[in-house]
């Protein structure tokens, strides 16, 4: 979805039945950003656009695009674009009528005369790189293949870019975000877990959640000894760790996050802990093995392949890691495994 301006929402709230979809939420989306709402299936993000595009009312809250409230307007008296999830073509029109039929709906005296209608779609067909196919039929696709993805996030890059409009993309992919995004708003059972851009996301998740749902990384359950200046030291088994603080309490339990490329193998005499390769992974750059240590299982990047049943040792390093406050928390949980 585009506008032109920022959008501003405050104290939405939205309810189907006994399910509450979205909690109070208030979210600030400046003019000219590419923002992603970013969460697994299930986390509110659809429902929040459709209040925004005014294809559902919230219970609470307001609404508001470029400092006008606009949350009683229909959908089609809002400054929004909006690019549905689902294939919406007819496919007995050309490409260039299914572009300008929404321009030939409405009150008569309010569509625009042919001459400017025709002006206006040879105008999108430049934007999106069609004009070759203006007069085809579509032929929707049920998916695309890496590459063609790969091309259309770089398509939508430049027609952002080339617009200098406000895009909110909704995607429970977190590539697709990461990629493209300059915002990020990670979504979970109706709330806001944290907005920032893509390298803070990824590299300072705000929380548990987001720390499991964003990338992979190693989880180690840990008893907290002291907090202060933005740090924490923490005892996981019989080695003493400082990670950074995420909220911890001294005398509590905590979980200590570290991201695969953190941890380092390391010779027997230097390694902080030893485990055993369970399996390896090959990701192009580099390879990804999960090691059985003393500690629970860890992730870690290598340059060469280690076999099943390899011995490893493995250093963690000063001042790496993010502890958080405990939680139960499914060790699964983390974005490669979310649909």
């Amino acid at each position: 979805m585009s506008t032109t301006g920022a959008v501003s929402i405050r104290g939405v709230s939205k309810r189907f039945g006994s399910t509450l979809a979205l909690q109070i939420l208030d979210l600030e989306i400046p003019p000219g950003s590419f923002f992603s709402l970013l969460g697994p299936s299930g986390c509110g993000k659809t429902t929040l656009l459709k209040i925004v595009a005014g294809l559902e009312r919230p219970d609470t809250g307001t609404v508001s695009a470029d400092g006008h409230e606009i949350t009683g307007r229909p959908p089609e008296r809002r400054p929004f674009n909006m690019v549905f999830q689902n294939y919406a073509l007819f496919p007995h029109m050309t490409v260039a009528d299914n572009i300008g039929f929404g321009l030939t709906t409405g009150a008569r005296r309010e569509r625009p005369p042919d001459r400017e209608r025709r002006d206006r779609v040879a105008e999108m067909l430049r934007l999106v790189r069609l004009e070759s196919l203006s007069g085809r039929y579509p032929e929707p696709l049920s998916a695309l293949d890496r590459n063609v993805r790969f091309a259309l996030r770089e398509e939508l890059l430049r027609i952002h870019q080339e617009l200098a409009t406000t895009f909110l993309f909704v995607t429970h992919d977190q590539d697709e975000a990461l990629s493209i995004s300059q915002l990020v708003g990670v979504m979970n059972e109706g709330r806001l877990e944290q907005v920032a851009d893509p390298q803070a996301i990824y590299r300072f998740p705000a929380t548990l959640f987001t720390a499991r749902f964003i990338g992979a990384g190693s989880f180690f359950t840990a008893d907290v000894r002291a907090c202060g200046d933005g740090r924490a030291d923490v005892d996981v088994g019989e080695r003493r760790f400082s990670a950074s603080d995420a909220g911890v309490a001294a005398g509590g339990k905590a979980q200590v996050m570290l991201r695969p490329e953190e941890l380092e193998t390391a010779p027997a005499d230097q390694a902080t802990l030893s485990g055993v390769v369970d399996t390896c992974s090959f990701f192009g750059a580099h390879f990804e093995i999960s090691v059985q240590t003393p500690l629970g299982p860890c992730r870690l990047h290598v340059r060469e392949p280690r076999a099943p049943g390899d011995s490893l040792g493995i250093r963690w390093p000063d001042r790496a890691g993010i502890a958080y406050p405990w939680e139960e928390t499914p060790s699964s949980m983390d974005g490669r495994t979310q649909g």
